[in-house]
């Protein structure tokens, strides 16, 4: 029984993993998309696609669509959508490396916040292992100096504040609903708030440019229903506070990708910045796997 509760429990940290490396290729894929169409109507045309799909390939499992499991869903889905609002406004003020580095401080936010909760202060060695990741983060982001702290940075840690605040909330309503009708309601809630914030523009554009269809489907199918889905069918066996310091990986799978496909140098400080990060995920975990209760059993 352990050794299959092991094994489960590898296979959650291998999947969640995985959906960050998938979230680290989509800068990418975003970048060259919004380059060439609105981003609230791109945002919406990839959820309301994301959650379509999602519809049709679990049809059958979207009878545990409780008002509950909606109602979850729609809290995680309005976290959701505020973190990636607050992360396309910032952009507007401060750098896409700014942006994306401040934003990844949501491992900082997510066992402050958590500790609050619960009113327990994190363990020595999950307090070691943000520290490290935040550092790794810090090193990163520093290339020519961070300059002035500008309007753009501070709502980038807002975003990373919002963020926080969806993963532990994606982490409860995990372990009380079904799987498939959580996605659901989280990805119709995120397309209806983007296609609301792009009425103010006057919608989205017709046509879609060709150049931006690759780019709205990929991610619609990729970073978004699948990601979406494995996260939320998985987190529910990964703590909150360890779940964050995985989701730290994404700058790194972010900078190989960019290197690999997109075509950017990575020096120094993202070689060492990202051996820090997975230094700090390797402590978050020993200190989260240390007089742990037994998790929950993966399901949904």
């Amino acid at each position: 029984m352990e050794t299959k509760r092991e094994g489960a429990g590898l296979v959650a940290y291998g999947s969640l993993i995985a959906v960050t490396a998938i979230w680290g290729a989509s800068f990418v894929w975003v970048k060259e998309t919004v380059a060439v169409y609105p981003v609230f109507p791109f945002l919406a045309l990839r959820f309301t696609l994301g959650g379509l799909l999602v519809g049709a390939l679990l049809g059958r499992r979207m009878a545990g669509l409780t008002r509950g499991a909606a109602l979850g869903g729609f809290w995680m889905g309005l976290a959701l959508f505020g973190g990636y609002a607050l992360q396309t406004l910032g952009l507007r003020y401060t750098t896409a490396a700014h942006s994306g580095f401040i934003t990844g401080l949501f491992v900082v936010f997510t066992p402050l916040f958590e500790a609050a909760l619960t009113r327990r202060p994190p363990r020595a060695l999950t307090a070691a292992g943000v520290t490290l990741a935040s550092g790794g983060l810090a090193l990163l982001a520093w290339q020519d100096g961070w300059g002035s702290f500008n309007a753009g940075d501070l709502l980038s840690v807002g975003c990373a504040a919002v963020y926080a605040v969806h993963l532990l909330v994606t982490s409860r309503m995990s372990r009380r609903f079904e799987t498939a009708p959580l996605v659901a309601a989280q990805l119709a809630t995120v397309a209806a708030l983007s296609w609301l914030a792009s009425l103010p523009g006057g919608g989205a554009p017709w046509p879609v440019p060709v150049a931006a269809l690759w780019g709205i489907g990929v991610t619609a199918v990729f970073a978004t229903a699948l990601a979406y889905f494995v996260q939320t069918a998985f987190q529910r066996r990964v703590p909150p506070i360890q779940t964050a310091l995985i989701f730290t990986l994404e700058p790194v799978f972010a900078g190989l990708f960019a290197v690999l496909l997109g075509g950017e140098a990575l020096g120094w400080n993202g070689v060492l910045g990202g051996a820090l990060i997975v230094a700090g995920m390797l402590a978050g975990e020993a200190g989260q796997r240390r007089n742990a209760p037994p998790a929950a059993p993966v399901g949904g």
